[in-house]
């Protein structure tokens, strides 16, 4: 009869020892924050033949963005800034570029790994410093897209890779049309609340 209870606590002390594991918490990556500030750092390349030898501009920028969970899109609202100096034939060149737009984004999935992609209107404007010879600006409306691939590490802090392309400007600078059409591409962190 001393079988029976030395096999029943036996029995008793596997059932114990088999537990499931305690699931390790994933992090949250859900759009339960729908607010994102994000910084830009790139590289802009204007028209070569507008804008030789200062078409490649570094570039920043800062956005705001909002997007619902349960909301077909978003919306963005940002600035961006370019420059970029440099000589040639005894010309030192100064261009400088700012840009404010705004329109409707998309964010695609709750993953870790999320594409996303904007578009709307844009106002760029630019300054071009010559020496010797004439300083001129001028501005122009023209429409933006861009689309990238974001890391959600969490819900707050998320890295993307952004292409951005400015399409439609229509600039008049030193006494020639030009445009200030440019591809980007630049670093993108993004902070959500």
């Amino acid at each position: 009869m001393k079988l029976v209870p030395c096999l029943t606590l036996v029995f008793l002390a596997s059932c114990a020892a088999v537990q499931s594991p305690t699931p390790v918490p994933k992090p949250d990556t859900s759009l339960s924050r729908p607010n994102r500030i994000s910084l830009y750092a790139g590289q802009r390349n204007l028209d070569e033949d507008d804008w030789s030898p200062v078409d490649e501009q570094a570039t920043v920028g800062l956005e705001y963005a909002r997007e619902e969970p349960d909301s077909a899109v978003g919306w963005e609202v940002g600035f961006m800034g370019s420059s970029d100096d440099d000589s040639s034939g005894g010309v030192d060149f100064d261009v400088h570029t700012r840009e404010v737009y705004a329109g409707v984004r998309k964010t695609f999935g709750e993953e870790v790994l999320r594409p996303y992609a904007g578009a709307g209107l844009s106002l760029i404007k630019a300054e071009v410093d010559v020496s010797p010879g004439p300083d001129d600006d001028d501005s122009s409306a023209a429409l933006y897209m861009h689309a990238g691939l974001a890391v959600f590490a969490t819900d707050v802090v998320s890295l993307a890779f952004d292409l951005r392309f400015l399409l439609g400007s229509d600039l008049e600078l030193g006494g020639s049309d030009v445009d200030a059409d440019y591809g980007q591409l630049a670093f993108v962190l993004g902070f959500g609340f």
